[in-house]
């Protein structure tokens, strides 16, 4: 591994030095440095709480440095709000999403940059006709069709709203482009469409930044890599000359075998399959023109993985179990008893518990601290008579679960939005397990976070069934989905279409690659079952 030297500013698109910056006693940044060439793919990686996002918002103009000098093309980059940024050809797809719900997807991708038709030189209205037909073929390679572009962005699930942010980003001419955690949720299909307009940009003299946890991804594509660990740079590296171990090396100070973290997790042994009494049976569960005949079971000890493409249902199922959204007919049965629940709080009570996809909208509680957004799921725990809250208490579960999870912070009592996206994940793993529930629902668990805590929660996850918990598991990477699931089931367009049982026999007898294919063809239509 080959590491490349600190550049004199010569030739650099972007160049950073001394960047620091404190959020109220933690340094978030520590002199950190960033230099990026001219029509480079340019990885910026580190573990949860490295940096990673402070430095990325100071570049997109949602934060000012302390200390430190930022050119970009030879001139001082001095920004104030993110239209400075974007002024200056700089724009960034952050990892939580920052779409206006009520607005269509045509207004979001135009927001700030909208096309007027003019009348006697005079700006009259907004030109949708002329946007849409300039966006319509990007938009389309996403899979957002003319009708999507016309719908608000509220009606979308999490993974169409990552999409739209993407064409957005997409759609507009920049000499940088800044990539916050893009696959996140994102199928093989998009992700590889993604990979080829990434090639196309640097083809075109773009540069990017590229943030990502999934460092296989970086290999045949990004040319350069920086790695930051507590707030400092610890090294740039070429790529082509490094191997993920070294990479791990670098964000963790340690070697990859000491976390037990590899691009490939071991798969379940044969005793993991063991399953007991049925806690889960959905009965012809149907939601108006979203979930149709609905029919599945899941026991105690027992990991249930839904996979299927983008639009196939799987989120709206989670939010129909636990009644977040209601159902239109058919039965839902918790431990053998038929119930019906009116929200998802009674879900709670009755021993259910979900961790959300959209962690900024529908996770974090971003004014409480870390400590209050873990008890809140369950403030007896925490409380004298019912009422009065004993902070101490409170103080030490949430250290507890700190340690447990390994989250990144100086005090549970600092705010969870000042924690990294993947330390605030972290937190809502600990809320869910924190009900001691019969039934764990995980939509997209390890999105954002680094290969030594997407380990972790693995491990959690099969601990909780181990201990007779069951668990339901969703997840855009199928590699994710088979390696912790007991079973699969296949979604397509809000049915069932199939599903492939004793997944930990077929992997460990060499079958993997099989089986993926099965389930691929599953969703593609090409089989069912």
């Amino acid at each position: 591994m080959t590491q490349h030297p600190t550049p004199n500013g010569d030739g650099f698109l972007l160049n950073a030095e001394g960047v620091s910056k404190h959020y109220e006693g933690v340094t978030a940044l520590d002199g950190v440095g960033l230099h990026v060439r001219p029509a480079e793919i340019h990885a910026l990686l580190g573990g949860n709480g490295a940096g990673k996002s402070t430095l990325i918002n100071i570049l997109s103009g949602l934060t000012t440095p302390d200390a430190g000098t930022i050119t970009f093309e030879d001139q001082p980059l001095e920004l104030q709000r993110p239209s400075d940024a974007l002024a200056r050809g700089i724009n960034t797809i952050h990892q939580e999403l920052s779409l206006v719900p009520a607005l269509t997807t045509l207004d979001n991708i135009f927001l700030g940059r909208e096309v007027n038709s003019r009348f006697l030189g005079l700006k009259v209205k907004l030109d949708r006709r002329h946007m849409e037909e300039r966006v319509r073929t990007l938009a389309a390679e996403f899979g957002l069709s003319q009708e999507d572009l016309r719908l608000p962005v509220g009606e979308f699930g999490a993974l169409k709203k990552r999409v739209v942010e993407i064409v957005k980003a997409l759609a507009f001419d920049t000499r940088l482009l800044i990539l916050d955690e893009p696959t996140s949720g994102l199928e093989e299909e998009e992700r590889l469409n993604l990979f080829e307009h990434m090639r196309r940009l640097r083809e075109k003299g773009v540069s990017l930044i590229w943030v990502t946890h999934h460092l296989e991804e970086l290999y045949g594509l990004a040319d350069t890599a920086t790695v930051f660990r507590d707030g400092r740079r610890v090294g740039t590296v070429g790529v082509a000359d490094t191997t993920v171990d070294d990479l791990l090396g670098l964000m963790f100070g340690i070697a990859a075998g000491e976390f037990g973290a590899t691009t490939n997790p071991p798969a379940l042994s044969e005793t993991d399959d063991e399953t007991g009494d049925e806690v889960l049976r959905l009965n012809n569960v149907n939601r108006s023109f979203v979930l149709r005949d609905i029919s599945l079971t899941v026991r105690k000890g027992e990991i249930l993985g839904i996979s299927g493409l983008a639009g196939a249902g799987r989120t709206e199922l989670a939010r129909a179990i636990m009644g977040i959204d209601k159902i239109s007919s058919g039965t839902v049965h918790l431990k053998g008893k038929q119930v019906r629940f009116r929200d998802s709080s009674t879900a709670y009570q009755k021993g259910l518990a979900m961790l959300p996809e959209d962690r900024k909208q529908l996770g974090i509680l971003p004014e409480l601290s870390v400590a209050e957004n873990i008890s809140i799921s369950s403030l007896d725990q925490v409380s004298q008579f019912g009422f009065v809250l004993k902070n101490k208490d409170e103080t030490n579960q949430a250290e507890t679960y700190r340690r447990r999870l390994g989250i990144k912070t100086s005090d549970v009592k600092e705010k969870i939005r000042n924690l990294s996206g993947g330390n605030q994940q972290k937190a809502i793993v600990a809320r869910c397990l924190n009900t001691n529930p019969d039934l764990l629902i995980f939509d997209e668990p390890t999105q954002g976070i680094d290969v030594s805590a997407k380990v972790e929660v693995h491990n959690l996850i099969r601990e909780f069934t181990a201990k007779g918990g069951a668990a339901i598991v969703i997840a855009s990477e199928l590699a994710e989905l088979l390696e912790l699931s007991h079973r699969v089931v296949v979604m397509k367009k809000g049915r069932l279409v199939g599903s492939v049982d004793n997944i930990p026999h077929a992997l460990l007898s060499g079958q993997f690659e099989a089986v993926k294919n099965r389930i691929l063809a599953i969703s593609a239509g090409r089989t069912e079952s």
